[in-house]
């Protein structure tokens, strides 16, 4: 079985890797009530997932038989980004602290800045997190 590459995580630190994409499908808008839909605008929660997703894509050449798992989250959502728009995401590794890594990201679209994030992610084991939530699983049968 691989293990995780720790010093090739730990080279990831102060480094920055830029990510984009288009807000050109319904499941990015946000619609916290059905009439918010119609306002056309990315969603708070559709850019935190693509941030997400973004350093999942970047620890996981690093990480084999490993997940990385967020463990925090703070996003400041500054301005609207319309369909249609394309956003660019410049995502960097502030530290990695044992298996835990803290990221930053400034996020624009094709006008303005429209987000900070600032989140860690804690890398685990796929099978014991698999083990654990099919032991609490088993508790509520």
């Amino acid at each position: 079985m691989m293990e995780v590459s720790w010093g090739k995580v730990k080279e990831l630190e102060g480094k920055e890797f830029n990510y984009s994409f288009n807000v050109n499908d319904e499941g990015f808008l946000w619609s916290e009530k059905e009439d918010y839909k119609n306002f056309n605008l990315l969603s708070t929660t559709a850019l935190l997932e693509e941030l997400f997703r973004a350093s999942t894509e970047l620890l996981e050449p690093y990480i084999p038989n490993h997940v990385a798992v967020v463990s925090s989250a703070r996003i400041n959502h500054i301005a609207p980004t319309p369909y249609g728009f394309k956003v660019f995401m410049k995502i960097k590794v502030i530290y990695v602290k044992e298996n835990k890594i803290k990221f930053f990201a400034e996020v624009y679209d094709e006008m303005e800045k429209i987000a900070e994030a600032e989140f860690k992610k804690v890398i685990v084991n796929r099978i014991a997190l698999k083990r654990r939530t099919n032991e609490k699983s088993s508790k509520i049968i």
